[in-house]
């Protein structure tokens, strides 16, 4: 992506690009998949935050236009019942014991198990939750998730609007085209925009 600088996050009322909450780089950390109970995600999150852990409701505010043309700015979550962790693997039981909330880890089936038959646990690149939070942030028309694979097709980058520099897939349902970030073992994350903000990747 364009602006973004690598290796990043984004603050979730501000949009901006964070450095790691610790103070620097941890060994080893990486964006797990934990599985929380329904209507925690925001409770974890935030406990998970005071203990200065990088941690990521994927969710989006919009506004909401009552008759009476009063205005209030809701949130509603895009992938429920999960949060994001930037963890390694000490801090991983750590941070499952002290969390009555975490269910489980998400692991990733399709890899190969380990001598003990277990699979390895589901890690998202770092560019794609990049992607997905820059999305959620600036995306003025509502964010879907789908968990069935798509069929995507070609690779292409925003070129004006408020997801200027967001690179992605394109792909077309009936009249209208969705730029697409898709995020490995989940499924994709999809938003409606206009064909004339896009631009092909060479």
């Amino acid at each position: 992506m364009a602006d973004i600088p690598e290796n990043s996050a984004f603050h979730e009322t501000t949009g901006t690009p964070l450095r790691q909450s610790l103070g620097g780089a941890v060994p080893d950390r990486k964006w797990l998949v934990a599985i929380v109970k329904r209507n925690y995600e925001e409770i974890c999150r935030k406990r998970l935050q005071e203990k200065g852990y990088d941690a990521y409701v994927a969710s989006q505010k919009t506004t909401h236009v009552y008759p009476n043309r009063h205005r209030r700015e809701v949130t509603h979550l895009v992938i429920a019942g999960v949060v994001f962790i930037r963890l390694n693997e000490t801090e991983r039981l750590q941070v499952l014991k002290e969390n009555p909330t975490i269910q489980y880890f998400l692991t990733n089936k399709a890899s190969q198990p380990n001598i003990f038959g277990r699979h390895p646990f589901a890690v998202i690149p770092d560019h794609q939750m990049e992607r997905l939070q820059f999305m959620l942030y600036h995306a003025e028309a509502p964010v879907n998730f789908t968990a069935e694979p798509l069929h995507l097709g070609d690779r292409i980058r925003v070129a004006r609007g408020q997801l200027a520099g967001l690179e992605g897939s394109v792909t077309r349902h009936g009249n209208a085209t969705y730029l697409v970030v898709t995020l490995d073992i989940l499924g994709s994350a999809m938003v409606n925009i206009a064909t004339e903000d896009l631009e092909k990747i060479a």
